[in-house]
């Protein structure tokens, strides 16, 4: 069995990393990145970090997964959205 590990950077920008990295000062990152893979990802709309995690675990879109911020209105307050509330079927 093939295994992948894949590291998710949030926030994070290529035309950052990849002249650091050139640079010695990611040399772990360096070393992954020239050992496997790695490229830009496009994300959601909205490219928020909220609904970008839920869509890469569940292939859905924010739509089909129902996250689109870290809060959900709930009669007249908000919650926190948390895992459980991802519609990962």
């Amino acid at each position: 069995m093939n295994r992948v590990l894949v590291i998710g950077l949030d926030g994070a920008t290529l035309d950052l990393i990849c002249p650091w990295a050139a640079q010695g000062h990611l040399p772990i990152l360096a070393r992954l990145m020239a050992e496997g893979a790695h490229g830009p990802l496009e994300s959601t709309l909205p490219p928020v970090t909220s609904p970008a995690w839920p869509s890469f675990v569940t292939g859905k879109n924010p739509g089909r997964h129902g996250v689109f911020d870290f809060i959900r209105p709930r009669a007249g307050k908000f919650d926190m959205v948390n895992a459980s509330q991802i519609d990962g079927g």
